[in-house]
C-alpha cells in the first residue's frame, strides 16, 4: 500500500509537471504569436505609410501639369507644351504622336534623389520640404519622370518612399486629354455693332490676343489701347486709364479693321491691329468642337439638358421636380468654388445650328467654371462681383512664372471660360478672368455701354485649364513594386 500510495504521487506530480510544461510551451507561443502579430501590424503600417508617401511623389507631378506656381523652376520645360500644332496649338506630343517625354527609367528626363543634398532638401526639408507636412510618415526617396511605355501616353512616373527602412514604389503612366490649347483671351465670329457707329468696340481686352471673323468696326481710333512694353501691370481698368495701353494686346481681325470717320480724315492703323488675316496667312481660331467636349463633360465635368422654360437637368435626365435654375448651376458663392466643366447642351442635343439654341439669361453676381453654353446668352451681371489674384503673362519670349507678376482683379463677374455657339448680348460693366469665345456676335443691349472687360489668363495658352484633369494618371498603369 505503500508503494502504490507513492506510485500515485509519482503520477499526479508528473501530470503536474506535464500541465505546466503544456500551460508554459503555449503561453510561449502565445506570446510569440502576439509578437509576431504587433511586428506585422508594425510593418504594414509603415508600408502602407511608405505607400502614401509614395502616392503624395506621383499626386505632386500631377500637380506640376496644372499649377505653374508648384513647378520647380528647372522642371518647367518639361510641363510646359512643347510643340505647336495647326489644329490644336500648344501640344505634350509632336505631329508622329510621339511625347515629349523620351526618357528612360535608367536616364529619366527629370530625376529627385535624396541621396544628393540639394534634392533631399527640396523633397525632405523639414521647414521648406514639398513633403514637410508628411515628414512624421517618412521620406521620400526618389522621384523619377520619363517617357511613356505605351503609344499615346504622356509619362512615366516612379516615385520611391521609405518609412522606418521600408521602402515602397508606386509606378504609373500619364495621359493627357487632348483639348486645344486657348491662344488668344477672347475670340468672336464677328463683330456686333454698326459699322457707322463712333462707339467702342464692344470688348475690351488685356493681357492677350483678340480675333475676329470679317469686317470689325472697332470704334474710334483713340480708344484702341496702344501695345507698349512699359505698361504697367496693375490690374487696372482701360475706363481708368489716361492713355490706355497694354504689353500683350495685339488685335487679328479676319478682314478689314473699321474706324469711325475723323475730322481730318484717315490716320495710320495703330501697330497692334492686324486686318485682312482670313484666308490668309490665316485667323488660325482655336475651336473646342462639340462632340469633344460633350464627352469629356460626361466623363469629367457636368452636363446638362434643358428644356423650353430654361430649366437645366443634370446628366440629361428630364424629369418634373429635378430641374435646376441658371443661378443654381452658375453660382459660385465665393472665390475658389470652381464649377469645373460645365456643358449645357442645345435644345434636341444635336450639335448647334440656327433652330436648336434657344437663349440662356446669366444674371449672377460671380460664377468660377468653364462654362460651354449652346444657346444665346443675355449676360447680365448684378452685384459688384469678386476681388480674383491673378499672375500677369510671363514676359514676351519666355515661359518663366519667375516674370509673372501677381496682380488683384477688383469687380469680377466670371472668373473662367465662357463659351457659346451663339450670340452674346450684355448689359452694365461686365468684367471676366479667363477668356471668351462667341461663335455668333457681341453686342450691348443699350444705346450706351461699357465694352465688356477681360484679362486673359495665360495659363490657357499652355493648355491649363483648372477644373479639367488635362494630365491624368492612365487606366491600368498603376503598380506598386517592392
Amino acid at each position: 500500500m505503500i508503494r502504490k500510495n507513492s506510485d500515485e504521487r509519482g503520477t499526479v506530480l508528473l501530470g503536474v509537471l506535464l500541465t505546466v510544461l503544456i500551460l508554459t510551451l503555449l503561453g510561449l507561443v502565445s506570446m510569440n504569436l502576439a509578437t509576431q502579430e504587433v511586428l506585422q501590424i508594425s510593418t504594414n503600417k509603415n508600408e502602407a505609410a511608405a505607400r502614401h508617401l509614395a502616392e503624395a511623389g506621383a499626386d505632386l507631378v500631377v500637380r506640376w501639369f496644372h499649377d505653374p506656381t508648384s513647378t520647380p523652376v528647372d522642371v518647367q520645360p518639361f510641363v510646359v507644351k512643347r510643340y505647336d500644332l495647326p489644329d490644336i496649338g500648344s501640344s505634350f506630343f509632336d505631329t508622329a504622336g510621339r511625347s515629349q517625354f523620351s526618357g528612360s527609367s535608367d536616364m529619366p528626363d527629370v530625376l529627385y534623389d535624396a541621396t544628393r543634398p540639394s534634392d533631399d532638401r527640396l523633397l525632405n526639408d523639414p521647414s521648406a520640404g514639398w513633403f514637410r507636412s508628411l515628414s512624421s510618415l517618412g521620406r521620400i526617396e526618389r522621384v523619377k519622370v520619363y517617357g511613356p511605355t505605351r503609344p499615346g501616353l504622356l509619362c512615366s512616373v516612379d516615385v520611391t518612399a521609405t518609412a522606418k527602412h521600408l521602402s515602397r514604389t508606386i509606378s504609373l503612366q500619364l495621359g493627357a486629354l487632348a483639348i486645344p490649347t486657348l491662344r488668344a483671351g477672347v475670340q468672336i465670329a464677328h463683330g456686333g455693332i454698326s459699322l457707322t457707329s463712333s462707339e467702342p468696340f464692344p470688348v475690351w481686352l488685356h493681357w492677350g490676343a483678340l480675333k475676329v471673323q470679317g469686317d470689325v468696326p472697332l470704334g474710334r481710333r483713340e480708344d484702341i489701347p496702344i501695345h507698349s512694353s512699359l505698361a504697367p501691370i496693375n490690374g487696372q481698368s482701360y475706363a481708368d486709364m489716361t492713355v490706355r495701353e497694354d504689353r500683350w494686346l495685339n488685335l487679328w481681325i479676319g478682314q478689314d479693321a473699321l474706324f469711325a470717320p475723323t475730322a481730318s480724315g484717315t490716320a495710320s492703323l495703330p501697330s497692334n491691329v492686324y486686318p485682312h488675316r482670313d484666308p490668309s496667312p490665316g485667323l488660325h481660331m482655336d475651336v473646342w468642337p462639340y462632340e469633344l467636349l460633350k464627352k469629356y463633360a460626361l466623363k469629367y465635368g457636368v452636363y446638362y439638358s434643358r428644356d423650353s422654360e430654361g430649366l437645366l437637368y443634370r446628366n440629361g435626365t428630364v424629369r418634373s421636380g429635378l430641374g435646376m435654375t441658371v443661378e443654381e448651376v452658375f453660382r459660385s458663392r465665393a472665390v475658389g468654388e470652381h464649377h469645373g466643366l460645365v456643358f449645357i447642351d442645345t435644345l434636341d442635343a444635336l450639335p448647334p445650328h440656327g433652330d436648336n439654341l434657344g437663349t440662356i439669361l446669366i444674371e449672377i453676381d460671380y460664377p468660377e467654371g468653364i462654362f460651354i453654353v449652346n444657346a444665346h446668352i443675355q449676360f447680365r451681371p448684378r452685384g459688384s462681383g469678386k476681388s480674383v489674384s491673378a499672375l500677369s503673362p510671363p514676359d514676351e519670349g519666355s515661359t518663366s512664372v519667375a516674370t509673372r507678376i501677381p496682380v488683384t482683379l477688383s469687380g469680377i463677374h466670371l472668373n473662367g471660360i465662357l463659351s457659346t455657339a451663339g450670340d452674346v448680348s450684355y448689359e452694365g460693366r461686365p468684367r471676366v478672368f479667363g477668356a471668351l469665345l462667341v461663335e455668333g456676335h457681341i453686342s450691348p443691349s443699350l444705346p450706351s455701354y461699357t465694352p465688356i472687360e477681360v484679362w486673359y489668363d495665360s495659363d490657357f495658352r499652355n493648355g491649363m485649364f483648372r477644373g479639367l484633369p488635362v494630365v491624368f494618371t492612365a487606366p491600368g498603369t498603376w503598380q506598386e513594386k517592392y
